[in-house]
């Protein structure tokens, strides 16, 4: 389970933290930072993939020229807080190793180079062992020499192993690409890093595992019901971020009538659809359609369905289907659905990460739906916000800010937001902060 996030000089953050719970809620003005936060998570994922730099920033294409990924927005001329040189992002987190749960952190430095982005420090830490599962460095000249030098810590004979640094000459430059922890993780030496010869690197590639299992399993979602209408074939069991293969993971969800209960159930609650069942016709392709039938009889197919209604059956499809991630990434889940529902759909995201095997972070712009925010996740409940013009975004949680508590226990959350008054609030803290400093 992710617990915090950490940026320094990525996008428009300088330096800022994000606690982050089950259920963590985002809010704050157009242009404060929320859709950042999700960039520097699809960076994180971008590495978990086993992606250069490069590629994690700009795109990744497969054989055949196949687009895998797509880069983050801005690229290298917008990833750095005010034209920087570099920026950082550092992870915090929990991980289960059967009956072991280890607390860890990650972190990772990259600076924007000419010709290719590079990575100049980076480190995994485990807080049961005395020292780092791994530690690297690297310089990188303008006359193209570097020196890397990669610190890895034997814990079976209990001391440590150092890499001696590598020179490499001009236009020879081994620079770090790919981060260490991807490579480690799948057994590989990392290249030209000057470790010794007989290191043993069971420990280091299971604690990389570990971490990579945090953020390899990240969802984006980003519905279009336009493309959640399209039928799809049999077996297509992973729902695309933009919903595509809605019809066959709805099929797939239904081979199993308690989950197809329990969406029926979900569905009734959250529309006006006096859904009974779900079927899914083929076409003359074999490619399966949706299509939800009433009690009166009416047969409804995802090519009339309301955009709500698809946007909730995408929502279901990914919390409650057979390929769950372990973290989603929401932007306006709100968007489309009528507001007497958001406490439902608030309900089932509540419901889903209670057991803890998942968590979700949403952004919105709903002052309704935060007041049906439970106590727990109103605790993650955090403020992008920005200071005047200032290009600085800050993230602060609402429930630290001073006599929020008490506001939000007479007038809920939504007076707050609606008012402005957090904004104003974190402005007059800076004012005072700066008179008294």
């Amino acid at each position: 389970m992710l617990k915090s996030l950490r940026l320094e000089n990525f996008k428009s953050f300088k330096n800022a933290e994000l606690s982050l719970g089950d259920l963590t809620v985002l809010v704050g003005t157009n242009a404060s930072g929320k859709s950042n936060i999700r960039d520097a998570f699809r960076f994180l994922h971008g590495i978990s993939r086993g992606y250069s730099i490069a590629e994690i920033i700009g795109e990744k294409y497969g054989e055949g020229g196949v687009l895998q990924w797509r880069g983050i927005r801005g690229g290298t001329k917008e990833i750095t807080y005010c034209g920087a040189d570099s920026f950082a992002i550092a992870i915090s987190f929990s991980v289960q190793d059967g009956d072991t749960e280890y607390d860890m952190d990650y972190h990772i430095k990259v600076r924007l180079a000419n010709p290719v982005p590079y990575i100049t420090d980076e480190r995994l830490n485990c807080k049961k062992k005395e020292y780092p599962i791994f530690e690297s460095q690297s310089t990188y000249t303008l006359a193209f020499s570097n020196s890397n030098g990669v610190h890895f810590y034997d814990y079976w004979e209990s001391y440590k192993v150092y890499a001696n640094p590598v020179i490499i000459e001009k236009y020879d430059y081994m620079a770090n690409y790919i981060p260490i922890l991807s490579q480690v993780s799948k057994g590989v030496k990392p290249y030209g890093q000057g470790i010794r010869e007989n290191f043993d690197s069971s420990i280091a590639k299971k604690f990389c595992e570990l971490a990579l299992n945090v953020i390899s399993e990240m969802r984006f979602l980003d519905l279009s019901p336009d493309v959640m209408r399209l039928p799809t074939f049999s077996g297509q069991n992973v729902l695309g971020d933009r919903g595509e293969n809605l019809s066959s993971v709805m099929l797939d969800i239904c081979r199993d009538e308690t989950r197809k209960a329990i969406l029926l159930d979900w569905l009734q609650a959250l529309t006006p659809m006096d859904a009974k069942d779900f079927d899914f016709p083929e076409d003359f392709t074999g490619k399966v359609l949706l299509r939800i039938e009433e009690a009166s009889g009416q047969k409804t197919t995802a090519y009339s369905a309301s955009d709500g209604t698809l946007r909730f059956l995408g929502l279901l499809a990914a919390l409650l289907g057979n390929q769950r991630s372990r973290f989603y990434f929401f932007e306006e889940p709100e968007n489309g659905i009528h507001p007497n529902r958001l406490s439902l759909l608030l309900q089932l995201m509540e419901q889903e990460v209670a057991n803890g095997s998942m968590q979700i972070v949403i952004t919105t712009h709903s002052p309704l739906l935060l007041n049906f925010l439970s106590p727990a996740s109103l605790e993650y409940a955090s403020l992008m916000y920005r200071i005047g013009d200032r290009a600085e975004s800050r993230i602060t949680k609402i429930m630290d800010i001073p006599n929020a508590r008490e506001l939000i226990a007479n007038d809920g959350l939504s007076s707050l937001l609606d008012s402005g008054w957090l904004e104003d609030a974190m402005y007059f803290l800076e004012d005072e902060e700066v008179q008294n400093a």
